[in-house]
């Protein structure tokens, strides 16, 4: 026995330090990997080939020693310590210096952080050393408990052993604290698996020694088998530049990885990884299958620049994770610059096998633009690139969406080349380069064009569509409220400065009530602010509007007022002479109050209405027997198609007045229309 000259004492409270380092309960493997790569630092300190280099990791489960080496299922069996012995260095005097301070930076440029010790003393009760190493000439032998206390380490002993023994040291990492054992992973080939994966690039480079995982019944992997049978499968590398900074990719297949996925790495060790389908869609969620094996991609990013900027535990880096706004820092190197050159290059490298993909992909989704969503057309035609980048498997309603991203993308750009083309000098040097890029804005702006009639039309169609539905009887033989149908025709309770004109469809009843200075929907008359009329009676519509024709002498056009009311599907309670049971009283009154009242122009300025005044008045309501009786007595008379009545005032005042049903206004909107379904192809 020997007594030590080193100062043991630790240069800060090793408590504090254990407290202050991270470890997310779902890594709970993490600190196997601190032990592994001080083992592979500790072999490449001597002067020796890596080969020679071996780690053996013993995993150590709950139970009787006796009976678990017999048992064939002890992968069963929940793990409470892992030993890892290496024939490195071991812990001489240097060594031994570095382990006690607190922060070293002793390894910092092959990677080291000086916390891997704090990141075991998180996960386990303690950490047992025994390390048998060289000093001078003769062996020695240092053993000590390292705990989570102010110490740190405890139960120190050292002494010369005899020149018989072997140099290695044991490290246990001793008793699982049991908030990690959740995630921890007891399949002896799974943890083969995640050790081959963390040092995948010490693998694809040949340099790491020989790592055997064994269980207490003697199974046992060797990792560079493992890595050779299932990772190391046509790897392919290429690299890209970011700001003058080179990045190398490592893109590889794992037949048993869970999904295909992205690795940031530094110091040859995964840091930060991705799931690749949100970024590629097309790699789908489940394994490629070719006529061997089924497989994941597996991508790997390695950089000096990522091996700087990796923080202490090794969780993240310390550089922005997404891009700045600010022009300063333009050639920032940020996460989200890395990741999409990353994928970029990913794109490259599998190209071949995304293309056909794609392609199938468009030629599925190709029926249902041509006959469901034909306004996207264009949209196949110019931007096929993008659209060859949606999901696969896409729902009718979600590729309308995701078509509709691209084209308002599609639409920015092709205004923001308008502006440009209108901001710049048209000199006789540019001149033709001008009227090259002029014609490919105006295609371009021709085609934005098509998509906005062609989605009009399909509006349209599906308007009628859900006025046919809605006219019917419901399944509880009850006839929808005149609201909703209403809505159909103009959103209730609104006006014209609240609704964009592509919002609604009084075309369905004429298209000339599509154009129009005031609207009100379902508003009393007090609340107009264009009506000066002190009464409570509301229309379901009405509508002011200004002539667009002018004469000679520009003398200004006369104006006329449209009232739209709308009555429920199969109503029969009407009665004659009553303004509340029936539509006609109802409609002749809000014309009499209209006639009492002063209406203002858009400018304010008063206008003189009188009997002259043209009135075009809409009732739109299934014609009952009642409601029959009354237009008959009145000598309504009956439309060319025997389907509506109407008739006409002129004595005391001028209106046209019209009956209109649901099924009129609808044949009468399907045939206007069909001649514009029929050049899209959607009537069917």
């Amino acid at each position: 026995m020997t007594t030590t000259t080193l100062d043991l004492k630790p240069k800060s409270n090793i408590a504090n330090k254990v407290r202050n380092t991270s470890l997310p309960r779902t890594k709970p493997l993490l600190p196997l990997f601190e032990a592994i790569s001080n083992s592979i630092h500790s072999i490449n300190e001597l002067d020796d080939k890596i080969e020679n280099g071996r780690i053996l990791i013993n995993l150590k489960r709950n139970g009787d020693e006796n009976i678990l080496k017999d048992l064939s299922e002890i992968d069963n069996y929940p793990i409470h310590s892992i030993e890892i012995i290496d024939n490195g260095v071991g812990f001489n005097d240097s060594n031994m210096t570095y382990f006690i301070e607190a922060d070293t930076d002793h390894k910092i440029q092959i990677g080291g952080k000086g916390v891997g010790r704090f990141v075991c003393l998180k996960a386990f009760k303690k950490i047992v050393v025994s390390s048998i190493y060289f000093n001078s000439e003769s062996l020695c032998k240092r053993q000590f408990e390292y705990k989570n206390t102010k110490e740190g380490i405890h139960n120190f002993m050292e002494e010369t052993v005899s020149d018989l023994s072997e140099r290695n040291t044991t490290l246990l990492l001793s008793e699982f604290r049991d908030e990690f054992t959740k995630y921890l992973p007891t399949n002896l080939i799974a943890i083969a698996r995640e050790v081959v994966n963390h040092f995948l690039l010490y693998f694809i480079e040949g340099r790491i020694p020989n790592i055997i995982i064994r269980n207490q019944n003697n199974l046992e992997v060797n990792c560079k088998n493992l890595f050779h049978r299932e990772f190391q499968q046509e790897i392919v590398t290429d690299n890209f530049e970011i700001s003058n900074t080179i990045f190398t990719i490592y893109l590889t297949k794992n037949n048993k990885a869970l999904s295909h996925k992205i690795h940031y790495c530094a110091h040859h060790r995964s840091v930060k990884e991705e799931g690749l389908i949100s970024r590629i869609p097309d790699l789908g969620k489940f394994s490629i299958k070719d006529s061997i094996d089924s497989y994941f991609y597996q991508v790997y990013i390695v950089s000096t620049f990522l091996d700087e900027y990796v923080d202490t535990e090794r969780l993240g880096f310390v550089f922005p994770t997404e891009d700045e706004d600010d022009e300063f820092l333009s050639e920032e190197i940020t996460l989200s610059k890395i990741r999409n050159n990353s994928i970029n290059k990913i794109e490259e490298l599998l190209a071949d096998y995304l293309s056909d993909i794609r392609n199938t992909k468009i030629e599925n989704y190709r029926p249902t633009v041509n006959n469901e969503l034909p306004q996207y057309r264009a949209v196949f035609s110019n931007k096929i690139e993008e659209v060859k980048r949606l999901p696969p498997n896409l729902s009718k309603q979600k590729l309308d969406i995701e078509l509709y991203k691209i084209e308002s993308t599609w639409k920015t750009e092709v205004k923001e080349q308008a502006a440009k083309l209108l901001e710049e000098t048209k000199d006789i040097q540019n001149l033709n380069e001008y009227k090259l890029r002029y014609e490919s804005f105006l295609q371009q702006f021709n085609e934005v064009g098509q998509i906005d009639l062609a989605r009009y039309i399909v509006h349209r169609k599906t308007v009628i569509e859900l006025l046919d539905e809605f006219i019917n009887i419901t399944s509880d033989e009850k006839f929808l409220d005149e609201d909703l149908i209403h809505n159909i025709f103009f959103p209730i309770r609104s006006n014209s400065d609240e609704v964009l004109p592509e919002n609604q469809n009084l075309w369905l009843i004429d298209e000339r009530l599509s154009y129009h200075s005031f609207l009100a929907s379902d508003q009393s008359f007090q609340k107009i602010d264009e009506l000066n009329i002190e009464s409570k009676d509301r229309s379901d519509l009405l509508i002011y509007n200004e002539a667009l024709a002018f004469s000679e002498d520009k003398r200004a056009p006369h104006n006329s007022f449209t009232i739209v009311e709308f009555k429920k599907p199969q109503r029969d309670n009407y009665k004659e002479y009553d303004s509340e049971k029936n539509p006609i009283e109802q409609c002749e009154k809000y014309i009499e109050k209209i006639l009492e009242g002063k209406v203002k122009d858009r400018t304010g300025r008063y206008i003189n209405i009188d009997s002259s005044t043209p009135f075009y008045v809409y009732i739109v309501c299934d014609i009952t027997p009642k409601l029959e009786r009354i237009l008959k007595s009145r000598e309504y008379i009956p439309t060319p198609d025997k389907l509506g009545y109407f008739t006409v005032k002129s004595q005391y005042y001028k209106a046209y007045i019209e009956v209109l049903p649901f099924e009129k206004i609808l044949k009468d909107a399907q045939k206007r229309n069909r001649i514009l379904f029929d050049k899209l192809g959607i009537n069917n």
